[in-house]
């Protein structure tokens, strides 16, 4: 064997060892696959039977130069190594209680949900609250219990170390000290890991389980066509149209007109897009007119049976009014845009996060995060004093603030309150303007690096973004709260430039979250068949919204999707649930 050949082979062997100490999985052969056209990473990892991962890991050039025509790369065929196990304990019988889950019932008893799958065939397609499952026999030691510090995360085909630091973040040594079971019997998959609460932009965060986003557009699609309709409210009846001055003033008032075109832009560009991908939307649009009689005039005109879903009304009393309708009983109706309770009854969608859902959610972070040792103020107007009420008894030795009248408060107050011997946790409960100023200015003068505070919110309401707010001093506040709405750039610069291009003015929050809505419920349609099937899949996510619809009474949903934000310094970031 020549030189050139032993650096080759010796080469060879530590590339497939590194592969091996990465993926737990051993090659047995490599298969040289000559790239053609229409080839991408993940039709080979399909073809092959492997992981995206695998393919880059033994073909580094393809990070640097990317996947070309008639490059010649390197495919793995693996034998998995599989560990001796004993065989499972005497089983015994467990009745599942309200919120259980498998990945639950599985990390806490030691086996993988494949495992546990397999000794209870019925719960495939779900668990039922009060049924008798089949468990190991584990003595109360043995069990590992679910900790609300730590992420929760499955294990999937084919996957090793290197894919779950890909997508979780977290490295082998950290996975191995947390997890010593996996140093028994290795990866597995079905297994289930306890993780660091490290921020992962690749996967969601459901309940402290971390689950794979949804791309629906890389879905397989199952239907070409669909039907859209439309309620909103243009009120072209009382535009001036003979008069270009008028129209013009009367367009630029923030008014339903206005906001009903808003919405109706993002929506065109939305369904645009989808046309782009190959899917066809015929689309009815009706001028509500912002009057019922209208609407029921309207409503006889359709056939329900060619309706895959109605948008609107935007008004929350027109919508109640349009769901009442029992020939659109069947009908998916999509409330989108009011932040108000629409009446839930059959086959109502409302697409905003309910406030009082994003408040509990709230509550509950804060209870987590805030220790009894901190020193507590809540700061409350005379609108929330049963959230006042509520916070105080999460947090008994709360100090409780309300404000002067005119909204504001007392600075030698705020000066005796605020501590430097304990971190300062704040709380305002507002939507006032005025007070919100008042008390984010005020507590912000009295940060120091011996004064430590923080400044949250329960529901962050419209008045919060108000341009005469600081950004820089909620970052200083590290101003933290929950929103359906995520205010980061838009990176999706052919978005703005068609949108420039066909309205002359950028997308505002109005026209994004459309864009989001239509373009959502589009692909839930045509990948799952009908909008009701879609609630199946989990949380969709698009540029400024989320998306996740969970069922509260018998085919009337709510969208239970929101973000976790921070203020850092000039930014507004996403961070842990």
């Amino acid at each position: 064997m020549t030189f050139n050949k032993k650096i080759i082979t010796i080469f060879l062997l530590l590339f497939i060892s590194y592969g091996y100490s990465q993926d737990d999985l051993i090659p047995e052969k490599f298969i040289i696959h000559k790239v053609k056209k229409g080839d991408n990473i993940y039709n080979l990892a399909v073809k092959y039977n492997i992981s995206e991962s695998q393919i880059e890991s033994y073909n580094p050039q393809i990070s640097k130069r990317g996947l070309r025509k008639r490059m010649k790369i390197r495919i793995p065929v693996y034998i998995r190594v599989k560990s001796e196990k004993t065989p499972l304990e005497t089983l015994n019988l467990y009745y599942v209680q309200p919120k259980d889950t498998k990945w639950r019932i599985a990390y806490t008893y030691g086996i993988t949900i494949n495992e546990l799958e397999k000794l209870n065939p019925e719960i495939i397609e779900g668990l039922k609250f009060g049924q008798s499952i089949k468990l190991p026999n584990k003595t109360y030691d043995q069990k590992k219990l679910v900790e609300s510090g730590f992420y929760y995360y499955k294990i999937k085909s084919k996957e090793g170390y290197y894919r779950i630091k890909d997508k979780t973040g977290v490295n082998r040594s950290t996975l191995d000290s947390l997890n010593p079971l996996v140093l028994e019997e290795g990866l597995q998959e079905g297994m289930i890991l306890k993780l660091p609460k490290v921020f992962s932009e690749k996967l969601n965060i459901d309940d402290n389980f971390l689950v794979e986003k949804t791309n629906l557009q890389d879905s397989i699609f199952k239907r070409e066509k669909i039907k859209l309709v439309y309620f909103l409210p243009f009120k072209t009846s009382v535009i001036e149209f003979d008069s270009i001055d008028k129209t013009e003033r009367f367009l630029k008032r923030r008014t339903l007109t206005s906001i009903a075109l808003d919405f109706y832009s993002g929506s065109i560009l939305a369904m645009e897009k989808a046309k782009d991908i190959g899917i066809n939307i015929d689309v009815k649009i009706f001028d509500t007119q912002n009057n019922k009689s209208v609407i029921q005039s309207q409503i006889k005109t359709l056939d329900p049976s060619k309706i895959d879903v109605i948008i609107g009304p935007m008004l929350t009393k027109n919508f109640n009014f349009l769901s009442l309708s029992t020939k659109l009983e069947n009908v998916p109706k999509v409330a989108p845009l009011s932040s108000n309770p629409v009446e839930m009854r059959k086959g109502v969608f409302q697409s905003i996060t309910s406030k009082s859902f994003i408040r509990n959610e709230m509550k509950q972070y804060l209870k987590d995060i805030i220790n009894e040792d901190d020193n507590i103020l809540i700061v409350s107007d005379s609108i929330n004093r049963e959230v006042e009420k509520e916070l105080n008894f999460l947090f008994p030795s709360a100090v409780k603030l309300r404000p002067e009248f005119g909204d504001f408060l007392l600075p030698e107050l705020i000066d005796s309150l605020v501590v430097d011997t304990l971190p300062n946790k704040i709380i305002l409960e507002t939507e006032k303007f005025s007070l919100i100023s008042s008390v984010s200015s005020q507590i912000r003068s009295q940060l120091s690096d011996e004064k430590k505070i923080r400044l949250y919110t329960t529901y962050h309401s419209s008045s919060y973004e108000n341009p005469n707010l600081s950004n820089t001093l909620f970052g200083d506040l590290m101003f933290t709260y929950m929103s359906d709405y995520y205010p980061r750039k838009i990176d999706n610069s052919l978005l703005i430039e068609k949108f420039v291009d066909r309205f002359g003015i950028p997308p505002n929050k109005t026209a994004i979250r459309a864009f989001d809505l239509v373009f959502d419920l589009i692909l839930r349609i045509v990948t799952q068949e009908d909008l009701y099937s879609s609630s199946q899949i989990g949380e969709t996510e698009y540029i400024n919204n989320k998306f996740n619809y969970v069922q509260v009474i018998d085919r009337a949903y709510s969208n239970q999707a929101y973000y976790l934000l921070q203020h850092q310094l000039y930014d507004v970031l996403e961070i842990n649930k």
